[in-house]
């Protein structure tokens, strides 16, 4: 999606190179736009992100000494399966309506996970570099995510929520009862769309500005 040549040294091109790594597949881009539309979301995508990626590093590095005709994709696919479905389940236990609301939040991450650097990378990394290279990619994208969604839920919903309570997530405020009034586009996808271009734009010009001033 974004071009190498926004890989560049200083402070904003190392952002821009956050904003490049993990969304430039289609599973990173969809997790990013869908869990990013509310704050209790993004919550949950970081959390499986990080059980995901920590749990499947953890397992390979386990099995470390096996047959390395088991270390192949299919594997992969297996392992961050397995390990997508126990979080959706603990989720479950936990909070039976949140845990339905965010499935497609739930069933991307393994999606993302078999798409990632790190996925690719299991069989030339040593075991000792394993859980570094794991946690790049889902801490950068748990952190967008997050970050986004504190920028989305308010200004398109007029609330921020987190997980739990009777209905799944609870509201910390809600400005829709005073004299702001929500704008409905932003908490879309067209709207996410938006406001990941306006920040693109911003970062290439930070960045843009730091390279003509050396």
């Amino acid at each position: 999606m974004f071009d190498s040549s926004i890989q560049r040294s200083g402070v904003a091109a190392k952002i821009v190179r956050v904003f490049w790594s993990p969304i430039s597949s289609m599973s990173g881009m969809a997790l990013f736009i869908i869990a990013g539309s509310r704050f209790s979301y993004a919550i949950n995508a970081a959390a499986a992100l990080l059980w995901v990626f920590i749990l499947s590093a953890f397992i390979n590095t386990a099995q470390h000494g096996i047959a390395s005709n088991a270390r192949n994709k299919m594997f992969n696919v297996l392992l961050s399966s397995f390990s997508g479905s126990l979080y959706f389940f603990l989720l479950y236990l936990l909070n039976p309506l949140f845990a339905m609301e965010t499935i497609l939040v739930c069933a991307l991450v393994p999606v993302f996970f078999i798409g990632s650097k790190f996925c690719s990378s299991l069989e030339k990394s040593p075991a000792d570099e394993v859980f570094q290279e794991a946690m790049y990619e889902p801490l950068s994208l748990a952190g967008l995510t997050m970050g986004f969604s504190l920028i989305r839920e308010p200004l398109g919903f007029g609330t921020l929520s987190i997980p739990g309570g009777k209905r799944g997530i609870i509201e910390l405020f809600n400005t829709q009862e005073g004299y702001f009034y929500p704008v409905q586009l932003i908490s879309s996808s067209t709207g996410a769309l938006f406001l990941l271009a306006y920040i693109i734009v911003i970062l290439r010009y930070i960045d843009k500005e730091r390279k003509s001033a050396i």
